[in-house]
């Protein structure tokens, strides 16, 4: 399993599972900071800027309301994650 390395990924609490199953999961993280590896930090940016950046403060409702209307953007027209996240098939 690849995983940032959020805190909550090194908890405490988290290690006596990991022992458990460490011979059955192996995790391997990422570097510190480092969004260029994790595309999921691209689909973060662009949701930030399509319902955050330079908006008012929006009740909470409104603001799911956009970020339903992104998801099913981005569910009907999936070029836009493959370009975000640089996914492209390499035919040699």
């Amino acid at each position: 399993m690849i995983l940032d390395n959020a805190r909550y990924h090194h908890a405490k609490r988290l290690q006596p599972i990991l022992e458990r199953y460490k011979h059955r999961i192996e995790l391997l993280y990422l570097p510190a900071y480092s969004p260029d590896l994790n595309p999921m930090e691209r689909i973060w940016w662009y949701m930030r800027k399509k319902i955050t950046h330079n908006r008012g403060v929006k009740t909470m409702e409104e603001r799911l309301k956009d970020l339903d209307e992104l998801f099913k953007e981005l569910n009907e027209e999936q070029q836009i994650i493959k370009n975000l996240c640089n996914l492209c098939v390499n035919i040699y």
